[in-house]
């Protein structure tokens, strides 16, 4: 697998990197709708709420600490996202038919979105984000991240690719703590990472 170039770089999501999350969200897709807010409404109020205004809310979220999530850049060109941020901030996960949610894990971060500008997947750009993601996690008083991800049988589409891997986050560390519909729900504890 070919890796990011030296001049890869991995920045939080603030106002002043907002624009860049902007440029990289502009392409049509998915992420251009969603604006990263899927897992922060309710499903009513997802359809509810236009592409435009879920971007404002998100743009507001950029200003407050900690990041709700980090940008890769290759030579100052964004070119990756990965949203992670405290699992209380996700109230569709507490009611996903496909999540394995549990109340008693204390402090849990959630590892929700990737996305990986075309020209730049395959680089292993999915492995520097969430490495940093689980530092930023873990810098922010996270004891414990989790992940959702699929595992794809095939050349998967890059609309359903945006949880991540199975493999991404096994290769990151981290074990499987439940499955429902055939989704895996992925966690690692940081603890285990110092001891």
């Amino acid at each position: 697998m070919a890796r990011p170039t030296t001049e890869t770089s991995i920045k939080p999501l603030t106002t002043a990197t907002w624009p860049d999350l902007k440029d990289l969200f502009a392409r049509p897709g998915d992420q251009s709708r969603c604006g990263c807010m899927w897992f922060r409404l309710t499903p009513k109020e997802f359809t509810a709420t236009r592409a435009a205004e879920l971007r404002e809310t998100f743009s507001e979220r950029a200003g407050t600490a900690p990041s709700p999530g980090l940008i890769a850049y290759d030579d100052g060109t964004p070119v990756g996202w990965v949203a992670v941020a405290p699992r209380l901030e996700h109230p569709r996960l507490r009611r996903s038919t496909v999540v394995v949610y549990d109340d008693a894990v204390p402090d849990c971060w959630s590892v929700s979105c990737f996305y990986i500008r075309p020209g730049h997947r395959g680089r292993g750009l999915s492995t520097a984000l969430l490495a940093a993601a689980v530092d930023h996690a873990a810098a922010h008083g996270a004891a414990h991240v989790e992940g959702y991800p699929v595992e794809p049988s095939g050349r998967a589409s890059s609309s359903s690719m945006f949880h991540g891997s199975f493999s991404l986050f096994r290769r990151a560390g981290f074990t499987k703590v439940g499955r429902r519909q055939g989704r895996p729900t992925v966690r690692l504890t940081l603890a285990s990472l110092s001891g």
